[in-house]
């Protein structure tokens, strides 16, 4: 069921799909059926699911000001984790430059989610490196054959690797070139 107001928002997604590379997806719907071993049938839902909230946010090339947002609810196991994990890749393919991820109060379920995410959007450890470079440790989608997909993270999966203002004046990353994810707790401070 989705719940969405289309004031403001200007269709886009079904003109432009067939012309972006789906590169973050199809690594990780590779690794979703491969190395997870998810069926091919779930993961085709998985695939419709994630373009229908897709098609629901802005489209990234669209001239500011816009105001686009929304969230996923399910119940335990019922694919969160894969959903926003998928549309994360399909909105980096789409154009979306950063990425930032809402992830509880508690900072082990805000590393727990970026673990999850280093395996399937990122493909390297952020314990070892936030940043895309030769000497990454390879995990999930990162283990597959095929180029490297340029992307960093300001956030790590360690314990204590959530954002703050030192790892923004010195990770080296510009907003607005390559594409950046965030996971961070849901703390005013920190937001």
């Amino acid at each position: 069921t989705a719940l969405d107001d289309p004031a403001g928002h200007n269709p886009w997604f079904p003109s432009r799909r067939v012309n972006i590379a789906w590169r973050f997806w199809n690594r990780y719907m590779t690794y979703l059926e491969r190395d997870f071993g998810m069926p091919p049938a779930v993961v085709s839902n998985l695939d419709e699911l994630t373009n229908m909230i897709l098609e629901r946010i802005e489209d990234p090339q669209r001239d500011p000001p816009w105001d686009r947002r929304g969230m996923v609810v399910g119940s335990v196991q019922s694919g969160k984790t894969a959903n926003y994990t998928g549309l994360i890749c399909k909105a980096v393919d789409a154009g979306y430059k950063l990425v930032i991820v809402l992830a509880g109060i508690h900072s082990n379920l805000r590393a727990q989610t970026q673990l999850r995410l280093d395996e399937g959007v990122l493909g390297f450890d952020t314990q070892k490196s936030r940043r895309l470079n030769a000497d990454n440790r390879w995990v999930g989608v990162g283990k597959l054959p095929g180029d490297r997909l340029v992307i960093h993270s300001l956030t790590s999966s360690a314990e204590n690797g959530d954002f703050n203002k030192t790892v923004a004046e010195q990770i080296g990353v510009m907003l607005g070139g390559d594409p950046v994810v965030l996971v961070i707790k849901k703390n005013s401070r920190l937001l």
